[in-house]
């Protein structure tokens, strides 16, 4: 993916407002929606799924009432808040909740407060969240689970019309940007945070343990194939590298690899020597403005993706630029990928990160595994205030989608090209997200691209960012959507 191109040019996509026409005219929030919040919370505190089956989840009309099992008839309750109705939300003033934890003394990090989106509070910030009114019963004073139903399915997406020049949402344009807290999973946050209550009302309950997990992944936008001599001569002239360049004139007329498809390999034997599971994921774009046009099935890549499937990586989908909006462009190439890869169970990312939560759709119908392109350009962090991968919420359908998302939470290019930071200030702000993900839980989902292996502007920034995520367990998709409960 591209980074040398202007920032924030905001302008208003026609395809985009088309897209979020019907906003106006959603219900209010439903009782499968509340049930879909309820357990996506409860995942995130460690329970079970044999657990949560035994609970009864009842929606009311100003509450949602949970009662666990048990002679004892403890009950779980969270106010619905007065703003209930998706249509009344604005996306210039979204706005935000802060409360206290349950349990100061055990806060997550050194934060001191719980965060919630689309969640209007009118009590003062260090509040707790939770009150207990007397024994056996819990109450959660704020709107949480509308605020965990909206931050998931990013509906503040479905209300923006004002979009970059690639017709992305943009960081910037956040509320987790506006309020300064896109650095904090601020819904794995809220797990633990449920966690507590439920320790103190089930003192002989024991959550399932929080397993800090990496997704290292490779989008393969280029591979010097088809040969141009302008990106041959660019080895040299952009990047010093004059036996690049010599590589690829040799690679235009001989069997050699040229250096973009060299460095694919190359990234497949990094993860190798330090015991790393990574997945690669493909194009099939014809060539464009945005595309390279490389075939999957040539002689020189196919020798390639079998190579790095004989150790056991997964190969997936990189959909081209021109896929974003048009189910029908993203059905054609990701059947061509299952031709080249010899596969039918594949995830991957779209191209740019052009992504709108329609997307989701779009990939569900082309029976696509997960998709890992809930990410920023132009910020590190979570856009979706999660680490967890998880099974997507459909506003626009009211039901919980057959795909799984796992959020991306950091891109090469983002520190480095966008965000244009020093290598050391970059890798602090790293590290802290890499230590808020071990903390709460959850996936930190990595995406390094070839190129940048030969791009002295990245020098030294891949080998450190993987030292500080040396211990951690790989997390490999796909695999049955029903296994994410």
């Amino acid at each position: 993916m591209t980074a040398e191109l202007p920032l924030v040019q905001q302008s208003s996509s026609p395809d985009a407002q088309n897209e979020n026409l019907c906003v106006q005219s959603l219900p209010q929030i439903t009782e499968e929606a509340r049930r879909y919040a309820v357990k996506e919370l409860a995942r995130r505190a460690g329970v079970s799924r044999d657990f949560f089956n035994t609970w009864r989840i009842e929606v009311l009309t100003g509450s949602t009432v949970i009662s666990l099992p048990g002679e004892s008839r403890r009950t779980l309750r969270f106010v619905h808040g007065e703003r209930s109705s998706s249509s009344d939300l604005n996306t210039d003033d979204i706005p935000v909740a802060r409360a206290g934890w349950p349990d100061e003394s055990r806060a997550v990090q050194t934060e001191k407060d719980l965060i919630l989106p689309f969640c209007a509070s009118e009590t003062d910030d260090r509040q707790p969240l939770y009150c207990f009114p007397d024994h056996g019963a819990a109450v959660c004073r704020l709107d949480l689970l509308s605020s965990f139903l909206f931050t998931l399915s990013r509906f503040e997406e479905i209300l923006c019309n004002t979009f970059d020049q690639h017709s992305r949402f943009s960081a910037r344009a956040s509320v987790a940007f506006r309020h300064g807290f896109l650095h904090r999973p601020i819904l794995d946050e809220h797990g633990m945070a449920f966690e507590q209550v439920l320790s103190a009302m089930l003192p002989g309950w024991k959550p399932e343990p929080r397993t800090f997990r990496v997704k290292l992944t490779h989008d393969v936008d280029d591979v010097g194939i088809p040969f141009r001599l302008r990106n041959a001569f660019g080895h040299t002239l952009k990047r010093r590298n004059v036996s690049a360049t010599i590589r690829d004139l040799i690679a235009s007329c001989t069997p050699t690899e040229p250096t973009e498809l060299s460095l694919v390999r190359y990234l497949g034997a990094i993860s190798q020597q330090r015991g790393l599971h990574s997945a690669f994921y493909w194009k099939s774009a014809p060539s464009g403005a945005f595309d390279s046009g490389y075939n999957p099935r040539g002689p020189k890549l196919q020798r390639v993706i079998e190579s790095l499937r004989n150790v056991g990586f997964e190969m997936g989908v990189h959909p081209g630029y021109n896929t974003f909006r048009d189910r029908a462009a993203l059905a054609s190439e990701v059947e061509c990928l299952r031709q080249a890869l010899k596969t039918e169970s594949l995830g991957g990312r779209q191209h740019y990160l052009r992504w709108s939560p329609n997307t989701w759709l779009d990939w569900e119908a082309c029976r696509l595994l997960y998709d890992s392109s809930v990410g920023f350009a132009d910020a590190l962090g979570f856009r979706a205030g999660t680490a967890f991968p998880y099974r997507p919420w459909s506003v626009r359908e009211n039901r919980e989608l057959n795909l799984i998302e796992l959020p991306l939470i950091l891109m090469d290019c983002a520190p480095v090209k966008y965000l244009k930071l020093r290598r050391h200030d970059g890798l602090v702000k790293i590290e802290d997200l890499i230590k808020r993900v071990a903390r709460t839980g959850g996936v930190f989902t990595l995406l390094w691209h070839n190129t940048p292996l030969v791009d002295p502007d990245y020098g030294g920034w891949y080998p450190a960012i993987l030292d500080m995520l040396e211990g951690a367990e790989g997390c490999q998709l796909p695999g049955p959507v029903q296994d994410l409960w």
